[in-house]
């Protein structure tokens, strides 16, 4: 019984500890400090540019994203951990109950493969409640699909500023106004488009090949064969559609613990709790 009791407390040792470094600053009056790059896979300019983006978002939004790198998650789901940091760093919860920017934060985390200590590269996005409504989890899990390319090929900066416009863009659309076109051109060099989907081109395609297939194989059957043939078309054509949408796996949730708070040096640091409820996208490669 001790021994099973000892390894308990050993295992639960263990899953708690993920080295998380300082929290960022925050956001003073002029530039955002809200990239954590633990693993130390950013350059300089990268982590500058992708700071000066997320002002921009907080300063016409009040919305906050953080981008975190972790060397390794030591046996943690990635999602957890994502979404832990949004509920400790209580992001997006400092704008008053109502305020549309209410906890309308978003957590990108990153592990690189080369760090990890199972040999895999992770990457989640989760969003507060107050985001979730446009950056839903579909729209999470295609961002991620997109940058995976990058991280694959060990372009961590690229990659991750990638990840911050197209959330950026997000906010930009729902929030109605303009980012800044210096920091985020409407197609950033080197990036695919926003994507997120399959062509409607394509789709008409499927949608006709599938449906001379069903309307033939009905008609061998008997009377009445087009409109179930029809029927079976569209039922298919839009399975393939959402299919692609889909995530592949989202966030959980644990609570407890403390990491720490920021502020200092001219920043204003975080709210109150931040509302992190399992929402987003994460996945490996």
């Amino acid at each position: 019984m001790l021994a099973a009791l000892a390894l308990i407390a050993t295992l639960a040792v263990a899953v708690q500890d993920v080295q998380l470094p300082p929290p960022p600053r925050g956001f003073s009056s002029t530039q955002a400090d809200m990239v954590v790059d633990g693993a130390n896979v950013l350059s300089a300019d990268a982590v500058a540019r992708i700071n000066r983006i997320i002002f921009d978002v907080k300063a016409k939004s009040g919305g906050e994203i953080v981008v975190v790198t972790l060397p390794d998650l030591a046996g943690r789901d990635v999602g957890d951990v994502a979404m832990r940091i949004g509920r400790e760093w209580k992001l997006g919860a400092a704008a008053d109950i109502g305020d549309r920017a209410r906890n309308a934060g978003v957590v990108v985390l990153v592990v690189p493969k080369e760090t990890s200590a199972d040999g895999r590269g992770y990457i989640s996005i989760q969003t507060g409640r107050g985001t979730e409504g446009f950056v839903t989890d579909a729209t999470a899990g295609d961002i991620r699909r997109e940058a995976v390319p990058y991280f694959q090929q060990q372009a961590y900066s690229a990659a991750l500023e990638l990840v911050t416009i197209r959330v950026a863009q997000r906010f930009e659309r729902e929030f109605g106004f303009t980012l800044d076109t210096a920091l985020v051109p409407a197609t950033a060099p080197g990036f695919q488009g926003s994507g997120g989907g399959i062509s409607p081109q394509l789709l008409l395609v499927v949608f006709v090949v599938l449906l001379f297939l069903f309307s033939t194989m009905a008609r061998a059957k008997g009377a009445g064969g087009g409109r179930n043939g029809c029927l079976q078309a569209l039922i298919v054509a839009d399975a393939v559609s959402h299919s692609r949408r889909r995530s592949q796996w989202g966030g959980g949730g644990f609570g407890g613990g403390g990491w720490g708070g920021g502020g200092g040096g001219g920043f204003g640091g975080f709210g109150g709790g931040g509302g992190f409820g399992g929402g987003g996208s994460s996945g490996s490669w």
